[in-house]
């Protein structure tokens, strides 16, 4: 007979335990993110987060076992114990891994960027916005940590744009220092602000480059407002995909914050506004690690921001990992019929938590702690309901000798014991 319970303590345990692994999630992707594949990242924070919830659920039919029975509890509940990791963590741990290498395959064209531009504004207002060149540290950390596989270019701009690196492979710690040695030679800041001409310079370095201009990107920074022929200007970059990030520095310019604003919105790129000058290499950072690929739990920028074969992606993928996770669950309490509800109940649950994800992060209403918080938690809450939405069928035998897959594999390994003994005692009489 198939029936419909709820059990209100796995409810709150698994709540608690979602809220666990958020938090933790939130600890590794702030420690490991850009600095670890992301494969192996998705693979730590769907695994330990698969382990909160499957303890704390554990925990939750232990102390009230609704859905189980008494007698799981008396005979095999220590079983659950022994399967809690294996079934969680490491299942999911290697299942995350895997799937996130399926998202990042960049497909539909969709690749990070291989040639950067950087444009630093080299105006006179620099002397008083950027008084210690935070700005050239900031290329210069940036040429630093650049994979060799890239290729970076440096321009300066006031009233005119003057080329101070063309765009050159970085595959060596030689040619890195001979960017960085140009970035310390640099004069001071005088002139005004020539906004276009910066734009118009960058453009020319990647068309120049005989690579997919596609794989470029220009992240440019600036303290002041100048007057530009938006469509003309980004007409370039708009047609070829090429996404242009700026950073606004300590600017009370208006006019200036929101042409800077603008000039990423038309792009795809991102705007960033900095006060304290001594953040722009976190900012540099971030701008060059959010475009180098994309997680199941981040944002993804420049072309395939709007892409809906990524957003159906990553909605398909967490669905798969909340069946995982209810998978895991019903490994936990040994016991098949409600493997098959909480595996259907963890799909929706992760299909729940993966239109959060996307809607979320792609439309940058709300902070990506707080969606990503809202999606774990949805997919813990209906997680634990599924045997309330997906009717499980009721074996009074699974309770009395373990009906359960690992249960079965229990009695046929003790049976094949007894019959190896049974032989052994008859050749000996």
């Amino acid at each position: 007979m198939y029936q419909r319970k709820v059990n209100v303590l796995l409810l709150v345990c698994s709540l608690i335990g979602g809220l666990a692994g958020f938090a933790v999630g939130e600890v590794i992707l702030a420690e490991w993110e850009g600095r670890i594949p992301n494969a192996l990242l998705m693979g730590a924070y769907f695994g330990q987060l698969a382990l909160w919830i499957g303890l704390m659920c554990l925990i939750a039919e232990l102390v009230s076992p609704k859905l189980n029975g008494k007698g799981w509890r008396l005979r095999y509940a220590k079983d659950g114990w022994k399967l809690l990791v294996p079934a969680t963590l490491v299942l999911l741990l290697v299942s995350g891994a895997l799937l996130q290498l399926v998202y990042g395959l960049h497909l539909g064209g969709f690749k990070p960027a291989q040639n950067i531009v950087v444009a630093i504004d080299v105006s006179e207002s620099m002397k008083e916005t950027d008084p210690n060149r935070e700005s050239f540290r900031a290329a210069k950390e940036l040429v630093q940590t650049m994979k060799p596989s890239k290729r970076v270019g440096v321009l300066t701009f006031s009233d005119q744009a003057e080329l101070l690196q063309p765009l050159t492979s970085v595959s060596s710690q030689a040619a890195k220092d001979t960017v960085i040695g140009k970035l310390d030679s640099y004069g001071p800041p005088i002139g005004g602000t020539n906004i276009e001409a910066a734009l118009a310079m960058a453009m020319e370095q990647i068309e120049a480059d005989q690579t997919d201009k596609r794989r470029s990107m220009v992240i440019l920074i600036s303290d002041g407002y100048s007057d530009v022929d938006l469509n003309r200007a980004l007409h370039p970059y708009t047609s070829n995909q090429i996404i242009v990030n700026t950073v606004g520095v300590k600017s009370q310019d208006v006019q200036g914050n929101e042409l800077l604003r603008n000039i990423a919105l038309r792009t795809g790129g991102e705007y960033h506004s900095v006060d304290d000058v001594q953040k722009l290499t976190n900012v540099f950072e971030q701008i060059y690690r959010a475009n180098q690929s994309w997680h199941l739990v981040g944002e993804r920028t420049g072309p395939a921001a709007g892409s809906l074969l990524y957003a159906l992606e990553r909605i398909v993928i967490v669905a798969v990992i909340g069946l995982l996770i209810g998978l895991s669950l019903g490994i936990i309490f040994d016991n098949r019929f409600l493997a098959r509800s909480f595996s259907a109940g963890g799909a929706l649950a992760g299909l729940l938590a993966g239109l959060i994800l996307e809607q979320g992060l792609q439309s940058g209403d709300f902070p990506f702690w707080a969606v990503r918080a809202a999606a774990d938690l949805t997919l813990a809450a209906v997680l634990s309901l599924a045997t309330l939405l997906i009717p499980f069928k009721e074996s009074r035998g699974a309770e009395e000798s373990g009906n359960g897959p690992f249960s079965r594999f229990r009695k046929n390994t003790a049976t094949t014991f007894g019959q190896q003994q049974g032989n052994v005692n008859k050749r000996f009489r």
